[in-house]
């Protein structure tokens, strides 16, 4: 893929940019003129606002292609390529590929109550959670410590999987602690990722967007990062145009 000039922002917002070869996008516009247009100006209106950088916008991109629930391995190398291009580092796309592991903890949020709940209907005697060993505590302090935040439902998780949730907490603070984005920018990389069709995750999106405004942002970069989240409708688009006319 050719990337696109980094002091052009015109053109990281034409939907040919993002296709392997010219081919690609020649063979769309003839085979479906205004279908082409119609996902051109789609694509095109998520690169209209200025209150993200090119940098930030492609670094979301990344997190919502990359993340468990979407895991587009051809989005991820797109993205990555064009926030290298947008002027972001090696560094700056590993904080962003780290940050968006622990996502894949949310389904513990679902799934830890109900195994209690079906502990408790059977009369099973370990149905009640284990009180609170200082180890527990302990990594309890240090996430708080490191994100600003804790969740009623990771209190049972820490009590019962103490292993679990001690390497959860240090991969989930491994780039808080490490790594050279801001924090502003990564509470944005959560929001993309919590608000995302493939995820939509509310108790996470309102801890996120409060932390956010407590580092600083404003209204409209969290909505373009929304609107860069809607981005991702276009993505079988994309691939079936790669399918039908890429090499």
């Amino acid at each position: 893929m050719s990337r696109p000039n980094q002091h052009n922002a015109h053109a990281f917002g034409e939907l040919a940019s993002v296709f392997t070869a010219p081919e690609v996008a020649t063979g769309l516009r003839s085979a479906s003129p205004t279908a082409y247009a119609a996902a051109e100006r789609f694509w095109q209106s998520a690169f209209t606002g200025t209150a993200l950088s090119l940098r930030m916008k492609e670094l979301v991109l990344v997190a919502l292609h990359g993340t468990v629930t979407a895991l587009d391995s051809e989005g991820v190398r797109r993205h990555v390529e064009r926030a290298l291009a947008a002027g972001a580092s090696r560094h700056d796309v590993l904080d962003v590929l780290i940050t968006i592991v622990g996502a894949a903890n949310h389904a513990l949020y679902f799934a830890v109550p109900v195994l209690m709940r079906e502990l408790k209907a059977a009369g099973h005697p370990q149905a009640e959670v284990p009180p609170v060993t200082p180890r527990a505590q302990a990594i309890k302090d240090e996430f708080v410590r490191t994100r600003g935040f804790w969740n009623e439902q990771r209190d049972a998780i820490v009590r019962m999987m103490p292993e679990y949730f001690g390497a959860l907490s240090q991969v989930s603070t491994e780039s808080w602690t490490n790594g050279p984005l801001t924090p502003k920018e990564r509470e944005l990389l959560c929001i993309a990722i919590d608000c995302s069709v493939t995820h939509m995750y509310e108790p996470g999106l309102v801890i996120h967007i409060r932390n956010a405004i407590k580092n600083g942002a404003g209204r409209e970069e969290i909505l373009e990062v929304f609107h860069l989240a809607s981005l991702t409708g276009l993505e079988g688009f994309i691939l079936g145009a790669e399918a039908m006319f890429g090499a």
